[in-house]
């Protein structure tokens, strides 16, 4: 057995494994990581991937899934790492904590008769690229992020198609180092439906006091998942402006929580209603997403792969049929006893977990393309199969762009 070990000395956690996944790819190798840490208080949601076995690893174990076509699997430790792979050869990534420890890591390989190889992943002008024994690897080629932060190691041609506005409801920086899934899989639709985004990083934080000024031209405004409940207030700004525009928006996890909410706070005429996540301290009659173990026979936390049963006749339905495979990282759903007013305002609980109890898809039906899922579809697209709701949601930014 040999261990190829790919140190990346990045704080990104967007970049963690992207270059070790690259190698991978290259070799026909699997690839298997070890516990990293990362500044969660700069990065929040440095470990917000999620496997479909259901662990929550670092985000930028995405490109794994995306470049090798496989799992990128559970955190192993060393020991456990020995042992699973056996003979096989196997690719490691190292992040910054992990190279500081390297001296230990080798030393702890060769106790148990293991070979190992070191590979660093170095900065040059135009992108990254691999260094072996102090010798760039001009085979490996020179690799870079495109405009929607995937990986590539050839020039693509200029767009010359239709341009959207696409509001993407998060600070830039989030979204490009920290978790790329989003923006990777808005790249995958626009790609395959042939047209160009032009990218509108709203801060939420902003958009609490420039909601109009940021918002101004857009197509269609996208509201990410995310741990991070500073970012609820703008987000729930973002839906408002939507509803009252009819611009399409499409909520994923949290997104759909706060657009959600949104549509309660119009119903019951009260800014004040809320997540209970967000606001612990909201009376319980207007918390909008409380938590799962409120209802018996719910999990603490629900994670991975689950199947999503599509409500007939609706759009989410259209999209994605009787049942579609879902990945799920949350622990908050739907106050059950909203559900029947929602239902008669207009909101379309239009996905739903196999219980029936956990509502997994909402729309609006007085609004031409409302949409959420409490799901992370982001995370199950691909450069050759891009995720059907995006490619619906863009389709619905373009009818809206005219």
């Amino acid at each position: 057995m040999a261990l190829i070990f790919v140190a990346h000395d990045t704080p990104e956690p967007s970049l963690y494994g992207a270059m070790a996944a690259i190698l991978a790819a290259q070799k026909d190798l699997p690839l298997a990581h070890l516990p990293v840490s990362w500044d969660t208080a700069r990065y929040p949601d440095a470990c917000q991937h999620v496997v479909g076995e259901g662990q929550r690893v670092t985000s930028g174990l995405l490109w794994a899934e995306r470049l090798i076509l496989q799992s990128a699997g559970k955190v192993m430790k060393l020991e456990e790492l020995l042992k699973t792979y056996g003979t096989g050869d196997v690719v490691i990534p190292l992040g910054p904590m992990q190279i500081i420890q390297f001296t230990q890591i080798a030393r702890q390989v060769r106790e148990n008769a293991f070979d190992y190889e070191l590979i660093t992943v170095e900065r040059e002008n135009q992108g990254y690229m691999f260094r072996r024994h102090g010798l760039t690897d001009e085979a490996a080629g020179c690799w870079w992020r495109d405009r929607y932060g995937r990986w590539i190691n050839h020039d693509t041609p200029p767009q010359t198609t239709t341009s959207l506005r696409i509001a993407l409801v998060g600070a830039q920086s989030e979204q490009c180092t920290t978790y790329p899934a989003t923006l990777a899989a808005l790249g995958d639709a626009a790609d395959a439906l042939s047209v160009s985004l032009d990218m509108v990083y709203a801060a939420p934080q902003v958009l609490e006091d420039h909601l109009h000024e940021v918002m101004e031209n857009v197509d269609g405004i996208l509201l990410p998942g995310g741990s991070a409940m500073c970012n609820v207030t703008g987000q729930i700004c973002a839906a408002h402006y939507a509803l009252n525009r009819h611009i399409p928006i499409l909520g994923l996890c949290l997104g759909m929580q706060t657009m959600t909410t949104a549509i309660v706070q119009n119903m019951m005429g009260s800014a004040k209603a809320n997540l209970a996540e967000a606001d612990p301290d909201a009376d319980a009659d207007i918390k909008t997403f409380v938590p799962l173990t409120n209802t018996p026979t719910l999990p603490v936390h629900r994670l991975g792969d689950h199947r999503m049963h599509s409500r007939p006749g609706s759009r989410l339905h259209e999209i994605l049929g009787d049942e579609f495979i879902v990945r799920y990282n949350h622990r908050f759903h739907l106050a059950p006893e909203l559900k029947p007013d929602l239902e008669n305002h207009g909101l379309l609980i239009s996905g739903t977990d196999a219980t029936g109890k956990i509502a997994d898809g909402i729309e609006f039906t007085r609004h031409p393309f409302y949409l959420g899922v409490q799901g992370h579809p982001e995370l199950s697209s691909l450069p050759v199969k891009p995720h059907p709701l995006l490619i619906a949601f863009l389709k619905a930014a373009s009818a809206q762009h005219g």
